[in-house]
């Protein structure tokens, strides 16, 4: 089984322009597609685009500023996600 998604190129309207804010965001270049469109964790919500709204400002808050380093935090977010059973 696999995800649907709507991937950069196909999107339209507001999944769009949720797509190219989050392309203009700041991130390590580890999270910079080669393919230049949005990091597979964007395109996995691409099929509800106000829950990318919701999710992403919230997971920049957390994962901001801190005394974690960016792989502590990154190490942090792995181990949550599978406790939630997440295997994105």
């Amino acid at each position: 089984m696999s995800l649907s998604i709507i991937g950069y190129d196909a999107s339209t309207g507001r999944l769009r322009e949720i797509c190219d804010r989050m392309r203009e965001r700041p991130l390590p270049p580890v999270y910079r597609p080669s393919h230049g469109g949005v990091p597979g964790i964007v395109a996995a919500h691409s099929l509800d685009p106000d829950l990318i709204s919701k999710v992403f400002p919230c997971s920049t808050t957390l994962n901001g500023s801190g005394p974690l380093t960016w792989p502590e935090r990154e190490l942090v977010n792995t181990v949550t996600s599978r406790l939630n059973q997440c295997f994105y």
